[in-house]
């Protein structure tokens, strides 16, 4: 595991420390789980990102094709 020294602005650190009371946890587990939620927020980005850029609009509408026309399950509807 390694160690990262950050600097903080005073008012920041006051806010960090009442989340994570408020949370139940220490700051340190905060911090940690704050920046793992950005890493995998990135990392779905990126994910999308890519699948989006091989998008044919053409497949698509072929596959659009496809579905029968039918009436919307009633399991369905909102």
């Amino acid at each position: 595991m390694k160690t990262l020294q950050v600097r903080l602005p005073d008012h920041i650190h006051e806010k960090l420390k009442d989340l994570a009371k408020e949370e139940g946890i220490s700051i340190n587990n905060f911090i940690v789980l704050s920046i793992s939620n950005e890493v995998v927020r990135q990392e779905t980005r990126d994910f999308f990102k890519k699948a989006a850029s091989s998008f044919d609009p053409q497949i698509f509408a072929e596959a659009l094709t496809a579905i029968p026309d039918a009436p919307v399950p009633i399991s369905d509807k909102i």
